[in-house]
């Protein structure tokens, strides 16, 4: 079984890769093909697998993209954050996939990491660069899985500089402190976007995936957390709805504001997301097994 993926260097990517190189290679061996834009970031650990092929391609360029050969196809629509139109950008990433999966002419499955609510075509904000890639991928092969994954409880990485400072604190877009929300580490999702690859049988496409960690979690939890990482208090300075824009505007360009501001009041009590919460109709959630104390841990030791 040959699985490629496109593109190879986002985190997620590299945790389905290693699940997928650590499976039981003697029952179902499994090769990897990855895709990388910039052949320079592959990691020394996968170099050294017999079971690992890098290879150089961009999903700006269709012709670039080699899947031939490929039994299964892992695609993921990375973020762009360069001041150009993202929902652009998702267009032209998705439809060159879409391309070269055809030009293949070998893909039988595909695996399409996407994010909860993309099944909604607007209020949602970044999270529609997702829905429109399910849109243009969603019957390209047979056999078509949308893994929607959580919020990331690696998103809190940027926290750690504030919470090594003094005072240590951390700021959240996310409120009330109290408000609990899906999250799932990234070792998670690879684990699960892995295992969907290897699936034996998919009853249905496009098949729903809901990927969450063992529970849900409240900003409380991460301020919890990374007291406990840190060996000290943490003070948690909420950020307002109305203070979003400035907030995201200090590291996001211009363009990038806008979107992911609507984002999160999609989730937040009372948006759109959080208001039709109970609407999605996965065909399974897949739990992860790490806790928020244990990725933040992980996070702040090698930060």
């Amino acid at each position: 079984m040959l699985v490629a993926v496109v593109p190879a260097s986002p985190r997620t990517a590299q945790e389905t890769i290693r699940a997928l190189l650590e499976t039981d290679q003697l029952t179902a061996p499994v090769g990897v093909r990855a895709i990388y834009r910039d052949l320079a970031k592959v990691p020394p650990a996968f170099r050294a697998h017999a079971g690992f092929q890098a290879v150089a391609g961009d999903l700006s360029d269709a012709e670039a993209l080699d899947l031939g050969g490929a039994d299964t196809v892992f695609a993921i629509t990375p973020p762009r954050h360069d001041g150009s139109d993202m929902m652009q950008w998702a267009t032209v990433a998705s439809e060159n996939t879409r391309r070269a999966i055809q030009r293949a002419g070998s893909v039988k499955r595909l695996v399409l990491l996407s994010s909860m609510g993309a099944e909604h075509a607007s209020g949602t904000g970044e999270i529609q660069t997702n829905h429109i890639a399910e849109e243009i991928l969603k019957d390209v092969v047979p056999e078509v899985i949308f893994m929607r994954g959580a919020y990331f409880m690696e998103n809190w990485a940027s926290a750690i500089a504030t919470v090594q400072s003094e005072p240590p604190h951390l700021y959240s877009p996310i409120t009330p402190v109290d408000y609990e929300i899906p999250m799932v580490a990234v070792t998670d999702v690879g684990k699960a976007c892995a295992t969907y690859l290897m699936a034996v049988d998919i009853p249905k496409h496009p098949f729903v995936i809901e990927v969450q960690g063992p529970r849900e979690y409240a900003v409380k939890d991460v301020q919890n957390a990374f007291a406990e990482a840190a060996g000290h208090a943490v003070e948690v300075r909420p950020v307002a709805k109305a203070d979003l824009a400035t907030f995201f505007g200090q590291f996001l360009p211009e363009a990038s504001v806008g979107p992911f501001v609507e984002m999160t009041l999609s989730f937040l009590p009372g948006g759109f997301l959080a208001q039709n919460a109970g609407n999605a109709s996965p065909d399974r959630v897949y739990r992860g097994r790490t806790e928020l104390a244990e990725a933040i841990g992980r996070m702040y030791n090698l930060g």
